[in-house]
């Protein structure tokens, strides 16, 4: 009967130490990474619940079905815009609720973020840019001067 060993679960505190240990650490170290998993995942869904409570305040209700609607088929987008407005609740820029024209405009900044000019080429008639960092730019002569253009 002594060759009989319990599961590393039911094992008493004082067990480990006599046997094996390096069976022990290892069965007690995986129940606390599940116990830590799941506090992890009971924090996510608190944040997760708070974030939706938050944005549920925030928004008027035509707001909230444009959000859920976007949500259902961009979701992508649909999380940008959540993010966005915690992140702006939490800095203070949102007073009241965020209206529906409001919530429009915010999509339209998230889905076309303003494009920084990377080229600092003289914007005139011989230069045309066609998009993708793609510039072209003509040579220009003494001769062809834009004052004559008619």
């Amino acid at each position: 009967m002594s060759g009989f060993q319990l599961p590393a679960g039911l094992r008493p505190s004082s067990g480990p130490s006599s046997g094996p240990s390096g069976g022990g650490g290892g069965g007690g170290g995986g129940q606390q990474s599940e116990e830590q998993r799941a506090e992890a995942q009971d924090r996510q869904q608190q944040q997760a619940e708070m974030k939706r409570n938050m944005i549920a305040a925030m928004l008027e209700s035509a707001a909230r079905e444009r959000l859920s609607r976007i949500s259902l088929t961009r979701p992508q987008l649909a999380t940008q815009v959540e993010d966005l407005l915690v992140r702006m609740g939490q800095q203070g820029q949102i007073r009241g609720q965020v209206s529906d024209e409001a919530l429009k405009g915010l999509l339209e900044q998230v889905s076309n973020p303003p494009q920084a000019k990377a080229s600092t080429a003289p914007t005139s008639a011989r230069v045309k840019s066609l998009g993708g960092g793609i510039t072209i730019q003509r040579k220009g002569h003494d001769s062809d001067s834009d004052e004559y253009d008619l």
